[in-house]
């Protein structure tokens, strides 16, 4: 993903979806230095919901905390969303039904999110 842009949970979700059926999860560029940011606003993610990828946070170890790209604060974007996560949620749901939704996808992620699991399909 293309470091300091404004994006989509959808857009993220199917770039992803698109990798992992062309590809398989081996090409899933977790190790990339990229991270999602959202504003947090409401509980569950939506395919439209705003995010911007940016550079993984920084820590602080003298004061003990993390520190934003400054991409991701000037838009506002405060919490975090590990491509890792995304990318399992992604393999797991096409593992179980391969042509699962963008809906699917959604609905699996906002399941993780709530019940640090992975939903069955």
């Amino acid at each position: 993903m293309k470091l300091n842009t404004m994006s989509t949970i959808g857009a993220v979700i199917r770039y992803l979806r698109d990798i992992y059926l062309k590809r398989g999860g081996d090409a899933f560029c977790s190790s990339e230095d990229w991270f999602i940011y959202t504003a947090g606003e409401d509980g569950e993610f939506r395919l439209d919901t705003p995010c911007c990828i940016s550079a993984r946070p920084d820590y602080d170890d003298e004061r003990g905390v993390e520190i934003f790209p400054s991409f991701a604060e000037e838009h506002g974007m405060y919490c975090e969303l590990m491509p890792e996560t995304l990318e399992d949620v992604v393999a797991a749901v096409l593992d179980q039904k391969r042509c699962a939704t963008e809906e699917d996808l959604l609905r699996a992620l906002n399941y993780y999110a709530d019940e640090d699991g992975f939903l069955q399909f």
